[in-house]
Formats: C-alpha cells, structure tokens, sequence
C-alpha cells in the first residue's frame, strides 16, 4: 500500500547553517504533505517525533489534545515518539493535508541560562520525523517531498515565551490544495542520536480553562486576575488594526498598590540571563471578526498576566487562563472536616500538577527543570491522588540516560551538562533508589525496581567511592530551604549518610525480591557499617542527634536509625522539641518529611497534626494567611510561590489519617495494614485511593466518645486493622466498626 518504492521515514527540517551557539534564533519551521487517503482502510496509526515540541494537524484539525509533545528525554541517548491511532480521522477515499509546527522546546534552549542547557550536546535546530501506517503497512513518511517554510511564530523559548506575528501566517496552509510551489523542499538531517522510544506515559493537555476573577485597565493596561497561581498560558481574543502588538507578561503576585510585584518577578528572572522572562508578544492581523491566539511551546507560571495594547483603538474582548500538566488520571482523594486543611491540600494538588508538565519539575516559571530531590519528596503524594508511575518511570528512564558511566547522578534531569557537582548528593539522588521502589508499593508492579536496579547499583557503587574514612558520605545538600532562624543547622554529612543507609537497605530488599541474594546481603553489610559509623558520629544521647535539631533526631527516626530500645525516648524527645516552639516549622524540606511521620508514627499524632495546622511562622498556613493559592518554595515566600517539595503532608494524611500503609507485604499479595491515627483537634476523615490490588476507602468520625470507622476493600484483599489499640481482622468488601477512644 506504500505510495513509494522505498517508503522510509527520514529525519528532516529546513535547509539552515549549521547551529553554533552564537546562531540567531530562527522562526518556528511549518512543513506540510498532501495525500490522497485510501478509499478502504481498517486502522490508521500516526508516528511522530520531534526532539523539540510539535503541533501535528490533519487538514488543519488537531489529532488529538496533546501539548507540549513529545515529553522532553536526553535527545542524544533517547527520543520519544507518540503513536497516535488516526483511524476516525482520516477519510476514505479524501485528498488531505499533514502539517506540522516545530518548537524549540528543551532541544534548542538558545537563550543564555545558569543551567546552561545553551551548550547541550545534543543542541540543534527542530526536527521531525513521521509515520503514518494503514492496515500494519508504512503509507507515508516524513522525507524529502514535504515542503517546509515559516509562519507567524518568530521566537519561542522555553523560559522566555513566544513572538507570534499572524500577519505571516500563510491563508490556509494547513489545507489541501494551498499551493506550495514556493516552499523549499525539506532536508534530511542527522538524527538526534538516542532510540527512538515509544512514548507510553500521558502528554501533557489543558486540563482546565480559568476566567478572570477581576480585571482592571489603566490606559492601555489591563490586569487579569485568575484567583489562584497556576501552570499554562493565556488565550486572547482580540479585535484591532493590523499590527496592534498584545504584549502579555505573566505574574505570580502584585505589590500592595496592584501593580505588578516587579522586585519578586526580577528575583525569578535573575537565573535567566538574557532575553525576556514569562513574555508573550502577540501581533494582530487585523482580522474584523476577531482573532484568537495562545502559545504553543512554552509555558509560564502566574496568577496575573498583565496585558499591554499598542494601539488604543484595539479591544481586548476575551482572556482566559489555560491549566496546562499532565492528563493524569485522578486515583486518590480525601476531605476532613479541617476546612483550612482541605485548602492546603488544594494549594499541594495545584503545585503538583503544575509541576508535572511530562516531568516532575521544581516550579512552572523561573526554571522548569526535573529536580531530583523535588521529584522524590512529591512522588508519594502524587502516587496517592494520581496515575502517575508511568510518567514516573519514564522520567526514570531520562535520570539513568543521564547517569555518568561512574554511577554518578545530575541534580536535574534531564540535564546539559549542569548539576554533577555541588546541588546533587544522596538526599537528591536517592529518587533513583527509593522512587522506583514506592512505585512498586503503590502499584506492585515488579518491572520498575528490576528495570532500574542496575543503574541502582552502579550509584551505590559511586557512592562508596565518596565514603569519607569511617564510610560516612559528605557531599550534596542538606535540609534545603530551612527558615532564615535556623538555616544551615543540618550537618550535609547526617542527611548524606542517613539517605545512603536507606538506599542501601532498600536496594538490599529489592535484590531480594529478584533473587539476588548475595547482592543482597552485600548491601545489608555495607549499610550496617555505616550506620554504625552514623550512630558513634552523631547520636549524643537518646533524645540528641546531629547538632539537636528536629530535623536530624526526625530522620533518625523514621528512617530506623534510632536503636528499638530508645525509640520512644527519642520520638518523647522530639515531641518537646516541637511543643517549645509551638510546633512552628523549623525545618527545611526534609525535615517537614520526617519529623511530622516520625511524631505520628510513634504515638504523638496531635504534636505532628499540629504542625500543619498552627498559623504562625515559619507553617504551612502562614502560607494561606498570606494569600498563598499553591505552596511556596521557601517559608518566608521571597522566592517562587509554586513548589511541591513541602507537600508530602498529602500522602501524610493517607498513611496517617487514614492508616492506609502500603507494605512491602501488600505489594506482594499479603495483608492491607490499616492503622488511622485519630487527631484530637480533628472530627471527621475520608478517602479513597488506588493500589496495584484495587481501590480501597476508608472513613471515619467521632461521635459520643466513640470512634465510628468504615473500610470498603476490593476483591481478594484482607486488611489487618488497628483501632485505638484493639486488633481486627477484614476479608473484602465493606464493614463499619465502632470503638471506644478510650480502649
């Protein structure tokens, strides 16, 4: 069924010089095929990829709702492709069109940034390569008979924005019968140089569309409000002489006098060195009906977008903000009866959606990368409210991609270049160990901790290359983003050597699960060495460890460094530590893990609930006394006010709240463990989540001095019930059960 011989797709794009780092930025490639569709056809399949983003169209119709597509990888080592079933699409028997827009993306970040993905190695100008199979045969490729010229769109840049001219836009392009004649041909180029890999996790859509709440117009000024910060871009809708400019700047907050908070805005443009920060320029082509326009390749973080006119004839009719992130489907929820709570959760499922746009990433505006240990103090809670493994494990895929032959990790992923030295280490690194191993846990899913254990093991073995000479690690961060008061307090050298402990027992445990068990036993001796090394360093006294922070003695404990003997010494302990300062948050990112976890596991659930719920700072609803919409990056609200990485107290509320715990010996077919830990500050709480077993619900409430409980399991799943001490036993379906608090 081929229209040619030799049908094969080929890597092409536009005829240009080739790319140095001083090359100007050059407008957005447009490339176009007709063809004539079969009159009889079973299925259609589309493969596309392009190392940059791509907005494929047939006949100028979108194939699907996919943005910022394909997902961004190591374009040198992987490439990923999307299959995209066309079959409904395309009709028999007609003359049709594929066009296709190229995006710079993360494969040409041309402009100069602290990250330095500008000197990338697999930096080079869009390129595109394309199937389209009938009936399991190739029926057209990309190759040298499609035409390729350029549009409106003059600059995009990941963190800059977009320059979008419609007065250039070619009439009707996308469609049949527009003549090319005048186009260049395509050139075939090198590849990327990584497999090409199907892409299997969901693209990113817009996943909600927001009205303004308030706008205000000064001049030829208008202000949008949306009412919360969020991940996307703005759709206008204009009317106004050809050639009228819409300049669109995005915000995160406003100074008091509701202009644009300008100092915090330079704050998060300072790691981007030239070119405009979170800029969109549109320019009108003068159409009388109207005209519409939002990007395509890039995107911003904002609450305001603020929106310049350079004509005073030109109208402004409509503006909306567009929620872009991956189209996860949602598993898990909960509410309690805590309505400032159920905000902040809001704010954690709004920070952590928009930073998931096909990767995990620290924040939506100044930087927009895959930070590691970001990644891994979000991954339980972004397991427990969504479907996100397979986004997790390709994300995976991209850190082992950017794994040194030595073993050694990047603090971002994907990376340049940036990141070896200096903001990585064992807190960071750890997702490659620890995450594919909650993954496990959430879905029992034995292919992601196998897939990865060798590139596990190869970062073990970089790490005992690090041991300092009674084996401890000494190198990467600490308890970053910690309050101005107590910055600094967390020995590197005790974060380092704790995570590397747990690595080592969690790869000692997964070795097990394949069969390996020499590998195993190896592991469970290197961190029995070393954890004693960390004890006769940093264990003063029962109650005391490190420099006498909460931080290190909430490590201590959670991650089973404390000896049993002394456990609850330690957690009464820590437990005064927080009473003295009223439970306020002194602690950094990780230390806003542990010591909430290390409090509710070991009997001091009201301390731990505490945290989350008193008002003064440094907390966590200091933030929404603020005015705080999603969470901040650090406590005192100076920098960027979208980050996940103080959200674990999400999958908190699952594991303690609700009592849901996702053992090892769940995963492997046994018992669900339900322990709910009972607030006195708190009536009521109810969820529900997936697991790898099926879905599981749990509820309960107060009511006359007796604790009212309901727990649904799914098929073939028994659960171990803990309730104020007293023990029970569960087969599937659903049972409600009461007991006394006092029991």
């Amino acid at each position: 069924m081929s229209i040619e011989p030799e049908c094969r797709a080929r890597w092409i794009t536009r005829d240009l010089p080739g790319l140095t780092f001083q090359s100007e930025v050059m407008p957005a490639p447009c490339l176009r095929r007709e063809f004539d569709c079969p009159a009889v056809f079973r299925k259609a399949l589309v493969r596309i990829a392009a190392p940059g983003y791509c907005d494929l169209r047939l006949d100028g119709g979108r194939i699907d709702r996919s943005e910022l597509a394909p997902t961004v990888s190591v374009f040198d080592r992987r490439v990923r492709f999307l299959e995209i079933d066309v079959t409904g699409r395309l009709v028999p028997g007609k003359r049709s069109t594929w066009s296709a827009v190229l995006g710079n993306g993360w494969y040409n970040c041309h402009t100069h940034e602290v990250w330095h993905f500008d000197k990338a190695p697999w930096r080079d100008y869009p390129k595109f390569r394309f199937e389209l199979e009938i009936d399991g045969e190739l029926f057209l490729a990309s190759d040298r008979s499609w035409r390729v010229a350029t549009g409106g769109l003059l600059f995009d840049g990941l963190r800059n924005g977009e320059t979008y001219d419609a007065r250039l836009e070619p009439s009707g392009w996308r469609l049949p019968g527009f003549d090319d004649s005048g186009w260049e041909r395509a050139v075939i180029t090198a590849p990327p140089g990584g497999i090409l890999t199907r892409q299997t996790a969901p693209c990113c859509q817009v996943m909600r569309r927001l009205e303004p709440v308030r706008l205000d117009r000064t001049g030829n000024r208008i202000t949008a409000d949306f009412g919360e910060n969020l991940t996307g871009w703005c759709r206008i809708t204009v009317k106004a002489p050809a050639g009228t400019v819409f300049t669109i700047r995005y915000y995160e907050r406003l100074a008091p006098d509701g202009q644009p908070e300008q100092p915090h805005a330079e704050r998060l443009a300072q790691y981007i060195l030239d070119g405009e920060f979170q800029t969109d320029h549109y320019t009108a082509a003068g159409v009388p009906e109207g005209e519409s326009w939002r990007p395509r390749f890039t995107y911003h973080g904002f609450r305001y977008a603020v929106i310049e006119l350079s004509d005073p004839a030109a109208e402004l009719c409509a503006v909306e903000a567009q929620f872009v992130c991956s189209a996860f489907e949602r598993t898990g929820e909960y509410r309690t009866s805590d309505e400032n709570f159920n905000r902040l959760t809001e704010c954690a499922v709004r920070s952590y959606l928009g930073n998931f746009t096909g990767i995990p990433t620290d924040c939506p505006q100044r930087e927009k990368n895959g930070w590691t240990g970001d990644a891994l103090l979000a991954a339980e809670t972004g397991l427990f409210l969504f479907d996100a493994a397979s986004s997790y494990s390709e994300w995976l895929e991209t850190l082992c991609d950017s794994q040194r032959p030595s073993g050694q990790l990047p603090a971002i992923a994907p990376t340049g270049g940036w990141g070896f030295n200096g903001c990585s280490g064992p807190a960071w690194d750890s997702v490659l160990v620890l995450l594919p191993w909650s993954i496990y846990l959430h879905t029992g899913d034995r292919r992601v901790p196998e897939k990865f254990f060798p590139a596990m093991l190869r970062y073990l073995d970089y790490c005992r290359e690090r041991e300092e000479a009674d084996g401890l690690l000494d190198f990467g961060l600490a308890d970053w983003c910690a309050p101005n008061c107590i910055e600094g307090r967390v020995e590197r050298c005790f974060s380092s050597s704790a995570y590397y402990i747990r690595d080592l027992e969690t790869a000692a445990v997964i070795a097990g699960l394949f069969g390996e068990a020499e590998t195993g036993r190896t592991l469970q001796q290197r961190a029995a060495a070393v954890r004693t090394a960390l004890l006769h360093r940093f264990r003063h006294s029962a109650g005391e460890w490190g420099n006498g922070g909460m931080t290190e003695l909430g490590m201590a404990l959670e991650m089973d460094l404390v000896p049993e003997h002394e456990r609850l010494q330690a957690a009464a302990a820590l437990a005064e530590l927080a009473r003295k300062v009223s439970c306020q948050a002194q602690f950094g990112i990780q230390g806003a893990r542990y010591v909430p976890r290390a409090l509710a596991r070991n009997g001091h659930i009201d301390t731990a609930w505490r945290f989350f719920t008193q008002h003064s700072y440094p907390g966590w609803m200091h933030w929404l006394d603020s005015g705080a919409t999603t969470l901040l990056e650090n406590w005192e609200g100076s920098q960027s006010w979208n980050h996940i990485m103080y959200g674990d107290f999400v999958a908190f509320a699952f594991e303690y709240l609700g009592g849901i715990r996702l053992t090892p010996g769940f995963a492997a077919g046994g018992p669900l463990r339900v322990a709910p830990c009972i607030p006195a500050e708190l009536d009521s709480f109810q969820a529900r989540c997936r697991t790898g077993r099926g879905e599981v619900e749990c509820r309960w409430r107060r009511h006359g001095g007796r604790l009212e409980f309901e727990l649904t399991l799914p098929a073939a799943v028994e659960a171990e019930l803990t309730l104020c001490d007293r023990q029970f036993r569960q087969g599937p379906g659903k049972q409600r059960y009461t007991v006394s608090q006092a029991d």
